[in-house]
């Protein structure tokens, strides 16, 4: 299927259009990286954050009253 698209893109579109699509094509790459590099971090502290939360010590205060 991209064999076809491509062979579309040279015989049909005029090279400035093909050159229009291509960078944008590129610009959104860019734009997808950058989000999933977002993502990444993201999730990394996310994981940081439950891992401090499961480390922390549980205190319990006996008052010596019963219930």
């Amino acid at each position: 299927m991209r064999h076809v698209r491509k062979w579309l893109l040279e015989r049909f579109l005029p090279a400035w259009a093909k050159d229009s699509v291509y960078r944008e094509n590129r610009a959104l790459r860019d734009k997808l990286e950058r989000q999933e590099r977002d993502i990444r971090e993201l999730n990394a502290y996310i994981d940081g954050l439950e891992t401090a939360l499961r480390s922390v010590r549980r205190i319990v205060i006996q008052n010596g009253a019963k219930p």
